[in-house]
């Protein structure tokens, strides 16, 4: 009986505590206020625009518009990264509160590398979130909603990972990687000139879906040219993508007016119909001294990468296996 009357002493004690905790003035609570860690959007549809931009300085900005997400100066995004950063913004929730102890540091890291992302849906600002650094364990990521009280760590449940590489604040990472921004059926003509084989260049005419021919690099139409082989090309020209784009702060950067200069390892024009043109050109890489075999100088250069440039202005980095479909000569699109 004793024993009983403990127990039904101490669950009115407990059911007490609870009732206080519950009743607490707001102001205090520190379960209270979930609009100070309520950082998901729920209607990403909804999303017109996101800047995100961070204290190096950089910043990019991405807008909704009727031919997809793009860049100012309407460069197309890159559709995975856009992706993958609304699905982010969908699903991540609050993970845990902070120490009182770890706030001031969290709070400085996030005045320091925290990256600002505002989030518009149509011409209004509908959430501003303040991305920091991953927490210890790199299950979590540091943020703050702007006018919050606190930061918090926040995750993606499910998720085993950080989330702040996923808010691009560069925008040349946010840049689409086709080198062609063409449909093939808008293509009309495309030129492949290898400098060092004049007889293996072409060019390629599309005067109809019906009327496309071949001409050699001295301008003879080609007989035996194969149409079907032809089509295919120019469907791979429109696929054409860069493995990564060159920037300011690369060494090699410094050398793009002698790389300019030297003789390139092909030169690709494509023309569309309206009369827009993209010009693609490539050049050797040395390769590293250790894979050298100085009796082979088919070692002599890098086999895998190129250093390119789009209409001789933004420079990137190729691969020969994403261009393996237009290094083709003159003979391998003849009919057999």
């Amino acid at each position: 009986m004793k024993k009983n009357l403990l127990y039904l002493t101490v669950f009115i004690v407990l059911l007490a505590a609870a009732g206080y905790l519950l009743t607490e003035d707001p102001g205090t609570s520190t379960l209270d206020g979930a609009d100070n860690y309520d950082f998901a959007v729920s209607d990403t549809a909804a999303v017109t625009k996101i800047v995100i931009s961070d204290k190096t300085p950089s910043s990019a900005t991405v807008k909704r518009t009727s031919d997809g997400w793009e860049l100012e100066g309407g460069h197309p995004a890159r559709k995975d990264a856009i992706e993958i950063l609304l699905e982010t913004l969908n699903r991540m929730r609050m993970k845990n509160f902070l120490t009182q102890q770890m706030v001031p540091e969290v709070e400085r890291q996030l005045a320091v590398y925290g990256k600002r992302v505002e989030i518009y849906k149509g011409d209004k600002l509908d959430k501003v979130i303040y991305v920091g650094l991953p927490t210890q364990s790199e299950m979590g990521t540091y943020m703050k909603l702007e006018n919050g009280d606190l930061p918090y760590a926040v995750h993606i449940p499910g998720f085993n990972g950080f989330l702040n590489t996923r808010f691009i604040s560069e925008p040349y990472l946010w840049r689409s990687r086709d080198l062609v921004r063409m449909n093939a059926r808008n293509i009309r003509e495309v030129e492949m000139i290898y400098p060092d084989s004049l007889e293996a260049s072409f060019k390629i005419k599309v005067f109809s879906p019906d009327s496309i021919y071949m001409l050699s690099a001295d301008n003879e139409v080609q007989e035996r040219f194969s149409p079907l082989k032809g089509q295919m090309y120019l469907a791979a020209c429109a696929k054409l993508k860069y493995e990564g784009e060159i920037i300011p702060s690369d060494p090699i950067y410094n050398r793009r007016d002698s790389l300019l200069s030297s003789t390139p390892v092909f030169k690709l024009l494509v023309r569309s119909v309206a009369g827009e043109e993209t010009k693609v050109s490539g050049y050797k890489i040395k390769a590293a001294p250790e894979t050298i075999d100085y009796d082979d100088p088919s070692t002599f250069f890098d086999p895998d990468r190129m250093h390119g440039f789009i209409n001789d202005d933004r420079m990137v980095l190729l691969q020969f296996y994403a261009l393996r479909n237009v290094f083709k000569s003159q003979e391998e699109l003849l009919q057999e």
